[in-house]
């Protein structure tokens, strides 16, 4: 009973490891962080209306565009409020439709064409993540940014969830049927 109870413990943790590598099969470019941009910058707007990939608000405030290497660019906003959205604009080359929906999972939107957002004309991946920034004497202040907001990969925690809840019913299952087996040999 022991040696089926290992087996099929080690086969749900065997699943687990193939799922989560697929997950993670994508290999995502390195972004710099809104809190220390790029030196190169390849738009700037001080003060406007600014959209957001994924959102149908409007925004106000200072936009910086800048070039990150490999073609990617990275978006800093940071809105008269002091809400600080950043947008990492991964420019993809090839990517299967598996690898695109796996991202869209993570919270990736997938864009045609970058130059409906003043990007090059090519495909991307976008991502959003807020950071704080604070405004100095009616104008953003470059590079001040109070923190980054902790995002974390949901498939992967919702996987590692349900692996726990399956296990749990597999150990009761087992202890049940153990008992029942115990209760027929007296």
């Amino acid at each position: 009973m022991l040696r089926r109870f290992l087996t099929i413990f080690s086969s749900i943790i065997l699943l687990s490891e193939i799922t989560a590598g697929s997950v993670s099969a994508v290999n995502i470019p390195e972004f710099p962080s809104c809190n220390n941009p790029p030196e190169s910058v390849r738009a700037y707007h001080q003060d406007g209306l600014h959209g957001v990939v994924g959102n149908v608000s409007e925004y106000r405030g200072k936009d910086s565009v800048y070039n990150v290497n490999g073609g990617h660019f990275l978006q800093c906003l940071c809105t008269e409020d002091g809400e600080g959205i950043q947008t990492n604009w991964w420019k993809i080359s090839s990517l299967s439709d598996t690898e695109v929906q796996v991202l869209k999972n993570q919270g990736w939107y997938y864009i045609v064409d970058g130059q409906l957002w003043g990007l090059d004309n090519a495909p991307y991946m976008a991502k959003n993540n807020e950071y704080a920034c604070r405004e100095s004497s009616g104008a953003v202040a470059g590079g001040e940014v109070l923190g980054l907001a902790i995002t974390g990969d949901k498939v992967q925690l919702y996987s590692l969830f349900g692996i726990g809840i399956g296990l749990i019913f597999l150990l009761l299952g087992i202890l049940r049927v153990r008992g029942l087996l115990h209760r027929k040999g007296k």
